[in-house]
């Protein structure tokens, strides 16, 4: 069986989607729809801009969607059909195009105003994410409870990300940095899928009752329940719970495994995926679907794994 996982924010690069819009048509296409859409040229900004230019919330977030779609839409042509979709935090609004839940116009409505609902509720509350590499779940947990931070992100058994007030992060940093852990403070505008995003999860929320949203043609794969999903009413619950709960990334892939997927295609910009797969799982196969020739030659590799070689 096979899966399409969607990365999320921190795959931006500079020159990302280039490859594909000087090469295909339906990809150029999705550039130049997702142009019209939010009235600029995003897709500039894919090709050109420098990384501080993309760290910046609402870009970063609209790129690496415009890069993950165009891919997909590429790929698509292969007639390769998976059995479940799923996207890391952001990633799983890529899902919702490759799953026909939304239209790619109303798609980037919806994640334009994520973007700016995430760093509204960041001013409201001055907070951060921190990259805790190493640390015991359990040792996580207990700390999590007596110093007020939040556990965000649970990549691997050895990535887990937390979101914290910047004005307790000294503290919180060093009673997590024990020998054999280390702790790196991620760039970002605030304390994603946490309590502080509680404002954005209500601003989302009036978003989401505009938009025309359709049962799943594949299913997707929650972060916020680490389960498959078809129902349009589940799948817009599950992103509004998405922002102020933990992203169970590491249960969604170990779900999609569970029910017979050995194959997944890393569908959008870099490997960060990949990356992760090889801590959760390392038996499992990874395809990245990036740039021309990774399009090129993922029938081949397809074909490859399949048979064993």
């Amino acid at each position: 069986m096979k899966a399409i996982i969607f990365p999320g924010q921190g795959s931006q690069y500079t020159g990302m989607g280039k490859s594909l819009y000087d090469n295909f048509s339906a990809a150029k296409n999705i550039f130049n729809s997702i142009d019209n859409v939010l009235g600029f040229e995003l897709s500039k900004k894919c090709f050109q801009a420098q990384a501080e230019q993309l760290k910046d919330t609402a870009t970063q977030q609209l790129a690496i969607l415009a890069v993950s779609v165009a891919a997909f839409e590429v790929f698509s042509f292969k007639g390769i059909q998976p059995d479940y979709l799923s996207g890391l935090s952001l990633g799983e609004y890529s899902c919702l195009y490759a799953a026909r839940v939304v239209s790619l116009e109303d798609l980037v409505i919806l994640v334009r105003e994520r973007a700016k609902a995430m760093q509204q509720a960041a001013k409201v509350s001055s907070s951060t994410m921190f990259a805790v590499i190493g640390a015991d779940m359990d040792f996580l947990k207990e700390k999590s409870r007596q110093e007020d931070f939040y556990i965000a992100n649970i990549n691997s058994s050895s990535q887990v990300v937390v979101s914290l007030a910047k004005d307790i992060k000294d503290k919180v940093r060093s009673i997590l940095e024990i020998p054999g852990v280390r702790v790196v403070e991620l760039e970002v505008s605030g304390g994603f899928h946490s309590p502080f995003m509680i404002p954005a999860k209500d601003m989302l929320r009036e978003v989401i009752k505009k938009i025309q949203f359709n049962d799943a043609k594949i299913p997707i794969v929650s972060n916020f329940t680490a389960r498959a999903h078809t129902r349009e009413g589940e799948i817009k619950e599950n992103l509004l719970e998405q922002l102020t709960s933990p992203v169970l990334w590491k249960e969604c892939i170990e779900f999609m495994s569970e029910k017979g997927v050995d194959l997944f295609f890393e569908v959008g910009p870099a490997k960060v995926l990949r990356g992760l797969m090889r801590k959760i799982n390392p038996k499992l196969k990874v395809v990245n679907i990036e740039k021309k020739e990774d399009l090129d030659n993922s029938l081949d590799e397809y074909s490859c794994i399949k048979e064993g070689k």
